[in-house]
């Protein structure tokens, strides 16, 4: 909500690139272990149809279409490291037609990995991570470092407002265009990794 803000008011300029990482160490196994803590059903495709892009990386493919708009091409890399059914760690790179550039990142095996947002423009920067966001803008604070803490409750929470739509039919800010633009990401990223190539959204949709 602190980077919907600082786009909406133009406190970044122009949006270069947005970076999104979120990943954990339940795939590692430790000394003494036979697993990690995960449990053994996120590593078979039967039964997951994917790993650690179609899990983890949910969250940050969610936030970057929100944030950066629509995607127009993409390139991706799923790693399958110790796992051999699904992949373990995951890096999209995409193209947004607005220009920015975005990364995604993703993984089962990274320890002490905080989550991590990040906004570049061409007249700010926002970061966050662990729950503290910060920003320098040419528009706020005389361009210094400034942490973001003011309360933002403009919105519900996502349960919320789900039970929201269902007691009351109120419109929920999450529509099913968020979770079709989910998948569709989803589905480029297996289809780039398989085939070794750019995909371009556009021409995906229509074939």
């Amino acid at each position: 909500m602190y980077a919907e803000k600082a786009l909406e008011q133009g406190w970044l300029g122009k949006l270069s690139m947005i970076r999104c990482r979120l990943a954990h160490n339940g795939g590692v196994i430790y000394e003494g272990e036979d697993r990690g803590w995960l449990p053994e059903r996120f590593f078979r495709k039967e039964q997951t149809g994917g790993g650690a892009l179609i899990d983890l990386g949910a969250h940050p493919i969610y936030l970057m279409n929100r944030l950066a708009g629509e995607a127009e091409a993409l390139y991706a890399r799923l790693q399958q490291q110790e796992s051999d059914q699904v992949d373990d760690t995951a890096v999209v790179t995409v193209e947004y037609t607005s220009g920015a550039l975005g990364v995604i990142e993703t993984s089962f095996l990274s320890h002490g990995s905080p989550f991590q947002l990040e906004l570049y423009g061409t007249e700010g920067t926002l970061l966050a991570e662990e729950g503290e966001v910060k920003i320098k803008s040419m528009h706020v604070n005389e361009n210094n470092w400034t942490l973001m803490d003011e309360p933002m409750t403009d919105k519900p929470r996502p349960l919320d407002q789900w039970v929201q739509a269902i007691k009351e039919q109120k419109q929920p800010s999450i529509t099913k265009d968020d979770f079709i633009k989910l998948t569709l990401i989803n589905e480029a990223s297996v289809r780039s990794h398989q085939e070794g190539r750019r995909i371009i959204i556009n021409k995906m949709l229509t074939k």
